[in-house]
């Protein structure tokens, strides 16, 4: 009778195969920015994760609020990072589905001090998300 592996190396086996196949695939794009087709998208993607979580978003921590936002994203076809990164750098303020759309975005951190954004983001993130917040101030 031939011999099983050892469950640790299956589970290391199998890990890595997640890990080369997640590398593998292209990168989600930026959220067009006042493309209301998007915000739909978006808005579905929203109600399905909801049906996901066991609360609303506005009653999880600033962590869990941010991962929920990022799996809104992922379902939709897009990705957060990106259209954070693309509102910081050129929001039109004067723009209702861009202000609808940077409104998802910063919705992990609504309640936050500009000093607490640092517990929960790091790197470009957190830069890219005062600096959204500064543009919608104006």
């Amino acid at each position: 009778m031939p011999r099983m592996p050892p469950l640790r190396l299956l589970f290391v086996v199998v890990l890595y195969a997640a890990l080369l196949a997640a590398c593998g695939k292209p990168a989600l794009p930026t959220a067009p920015l006042g493309d209301h087709a998007a915000l739909e998208r978006l808005a579905g993607a929203y109600k399905q994760t909801l049906q996901d979580v066991p609360t609303a978003p506005r009653a999880m921590r600033p962590a869990g609020r941010l991962l929920f936002v990022e799996q809104v994203f992922r379902g939709a076809g897009y990705d957060y990072a990106a259209t954070l990164a693309a509102l910081a750098e050129g929001l039109d303020a004067g723009d209702k589905n861009q202000r609808d759309l940077a409104g998802l975005v910063l919705l992990p951190f609504v309640g936050l001090s500009d000093a607490a954004l640092g517990e929960v983001l790091s790197g470009d993130r957190l830069r890219h998300a005062r600096q959204l917040r500064l543009r919608l101030k104006q």
